[in-house]
């Protein structure tokens, strides 16, 4: 059985909506998928460069096959599993270079935890090149800066594209809902990653980040890093919101709500398959909370 076929077959004709940023760079969007990814392929003279293969229901090989004839490179913004789906279907791949990813990789397979990738079934792959936190990758006649932005996740990466005046983001900030609440988060790691990558951009470049189409200004990376800083040091007030059934605390930096786990500790937990779905930003745990809290005192 082909299974190129077969998966192209099935895949709706509308599942991946291609975006031409310039003549060599392009969002490879999927406004379908409930958490609506965005991945994106950089193209050089000598190869190619995938951030990102989404949530694999469907293959985004194909669809970069359709771009490109160049050998790609994929690099991951992080291993959740909207990130990571399919990544072992390309020959390249590179990850951030640090001691607990080489801890978890045997005879150049590395094996995810479901805390990673966010599903309970976890993930292996084949990786074929370590990154440096600085590197800088090669695409001819193209240059992009690779640095290690933890935050989000530990192992989160982006991309300085300094000839284009852009960035690639990931899940370091996105503009409908930032999570500083998922296992490994941090927020003043979170806080010290943006304003890393401001210091190490051109003025007025624009980010790009994994699930919204429209880009993040170098005004709003910086209203963002402000907004952080305020919450590591204490000075933001939050509200109690709930997030896949749990409480969480919410802080909106001007219209950019970012999630953070309550004093109790609870974190968002892997789920059980790429399709199951997740209530945004809701109250309805703390109103059930509420209930039996009222239900026990009677």
């Amino acid at each position: 059985m082909n299974c190129k076929v077969q998966d192209k077959a099935n895949r709706p004709a509308d599942w991946f909506k291609v975006i031409r940023l310039d003549e060599h760079t392009f969002a490879l969007s999927e406004p379908q998928y409930w958490q609506a990814n965005v991945n994106y392929l950089l193209l050089g003279t000598e190869r190619a460069l995938l951030f990102d293969t989404g949530p694999g229901l469907y293959r985004i090989r194909d669809v970069v096959e359709s771009l490109t004839s160049l050998p790609v490179l994929v690099i991951p913004s992080h291993l959740h599993f909207d990130h990571s789906g399919r990544v072992n279907e390309f020959a390249y791949v590179a990850l951030m270079d640090s001691p607990a990813l080489r801890a978890q990789t045997r005879d150049g397979v590395f094996t995810a935890t479901d805390a990673q990738f966010m599903l309970a079934s976890g993930t292996n792959f084949r990786v074929t090149r370590w990154l440096a936190d600085g590197a800088s990758i090669d695409l001819g006649g193209r240059e992009v800066m690779v640095i290690n932005t933890p935050g989000h996740t530990p192992d989160s990466v982006s991309l300085i594209d300094a000839a284009g005046k852009r960035l690639f983001i990931g899940d370091l900030v996105n503009r409908d809902i930032t999570l500083a609440n998922v296992p490994g988060a941090d927020v003043k790691s979170m806080a010290a990653s943006v304003k890393r990558l401001l210091a190490l951009t051109p003025a007025g470049s624009e980010a790009r980040e994994a699930h919204s189409e429209l880009p993040l200004t170098w005004t709003e990376l910086q209203q963002f890093a402000d907004g952080l800083t305020l919450i590591v040091s204490g000075d933001s007030a939050a509200t109690d919101s709930c997030l896949g059934g749990r409480p969480m605390l919410r802080y909106d930096i001007g219209a950019f709500p970012v999630l953070l786990p309550t004093a109790a500790g609870d974190r968002l937990r892997p789920l059980g398959s790429p399709t199951e779905e997740l209530e945004w930003l809701t109250t309805d745990c703390l109103e059930k909370e509420s209930q039996t809290n009222k239900g026990a005192k009677e």
